[in-house]
């Protein structure tokens, strides 16, 4: 990104979409047994519905970061002959692990002294070592202090950076070959660990190995954009073609598990992954799209926002929730409005806080790493 000095327009709106989607998913599902008996009604349930697909977003991320991690270390590989891993971990560390931190430290330490505060059944060790994705296959959402479920997804990404790292330090690769025959066989694993594993909706859905395909779908995109600066058929698509694929793949995840009953639920990441995939190369390439992310307001400042949107939204959520149903104001649909306009508002000032005055002045440290 900027300390890199290489921006892709509309990769910002992406990443504000992503947790805007997983926002909107839990904004609707967590803790929605304090409204009353208005959140059953048809209009709610049709929105609830709609928003249900909103825990995609976090395949979205894992793909925009493939993404954009391979195509950084490509362009390092291509101008300076070698991949400095050291520097690399490095600008990891300094994204991902302040705030990362500072969420686990509030939910172990601060949380349970805090009015509705409780201890909590889930383990420290797990997270501070960032396996807080295990921790959740272990105990899942037992306790209240379901804020913490976010971090999983963090948890994965930076086991791939490390991952990643070691194994491009170790066989110092220089073809672009090597790195898609890597990501081709990450995905090949990847499915076949689901299917071993198709009846754990758990390791499904939080497993390391099962959703590492994400990143290398990102990965495979970006060696064929460096490669080529362009991939054609996307380039080249009319818009009735790009809004027919959009419909499609939307339709998809609204149906994607009845599609794959059984065994064959191991091919549903692959074909979620491929269509945000699309989304990506499209948002980037294609010269007729019917949108850009970028272009919608609030949608490209936002995506700077998105680390703290995503990791603080729980947060507020339950605070918000627990506040509502004290003062016993979870009784109507107006209420609920307003806890909404709250959750968004509060939310969106948290972010802002956060990244002006903790994550940004930690950001300009990786222009010193580049």
């Amino acid at each position: 990104m900027e300390q890199e000095k290489i921006h892709f327009e509309n990769l910002n709106g992406l990443r504000f979409i992503g947790a805007l989607m997983v926002f909107l998913f839990h904004a609707f599902t967590i803790n929605r047994e304090i409204w009353g008996s208005f959140f059953d009604a048809i209009p709610i349930l049709a929105i609830r519905k709609l928003t249900s697909i909103g825990h995609y977003g976090v395949n979205l991320f894992f793909v925009l970061s493939g993404f954009l991690i391979t195509y950084l270390l490509l362009k390092e590989l291509k101008e300076k002959g070698r991949i400095h891993i050291g520097f690399f971990l490095v600008r990891r560390i300094l994204r991902l692990w302040p705030l990362y931190f500072v969420i686990i430290l509030f939910g172990f330490f601060v949380f349970p002294n805090l009015p509705f505060g409780t201890p909590t059944v889930h383990e420290f060790w797990r997270y501070a070592l960032f396996l807080s994705n295990f921790d959740e296959i272990i105990h899942g959402s037992h306790d209240s202090i379901n804020f913490l479920t976010t971090t999983w997804s963090v948890s994965i990404e930076e086991q791939f950076y490390v991952g990643w790292a070691l194994i491009i330090g170790f066989l110092k690769w220089k073809s672009i070959r090597s790195f898609q025959l890597f990501f081709l066989l990450i995905i090949l694993g990847s499915v076949v660990f689901r299917f071993l594993n198709a009846d754990n909706i758990s390791i499904l859905y939080y497993h390391s190995l099962s959703v590492i395909s994400d990143m290398a779908i990102g990965g495979l995109m970006a060696t064929w954009l460096f490669e080529k600066t362009t991939i054609p058929f996307i380039r080249d698509l009319k818009k009735w073609q790009i809004a027919g694929i959009y419909l499609a793949g939307i339709t998809f995840l609204f149906l994607g598990p009845c599609l794959f009953p059984g065994k064959l639920i191991a091919l549903e990441r692959i074909i979620s992954g491929t269509f945000f995939a699309f989304i990506l190369i499209e948002q980037l390439t294609a010269k007729h799209s019917f949108f850009k992310a970028d272009r919608i307001p609030f949608f490209k400042k936002a995506g700077k926002l998105t680390y703290g949107f995503y990791l603080f939204h729980c947060i507020v959520i339950f605070y918000l929730c627990k506040t509502f149903e004290y003062f016993s104001m979870n009784q109507n649909f107006g209420w609920f409005i307003l806890y909404f306009i709250l959750l968004f508002g509060l939310n969106t000032l948290l972010s802002v806080v956060s990244y002006r005055y903790f994550e940004k002045p930690l950001l300009d440290l990786k222009k010193h790493f580049r």
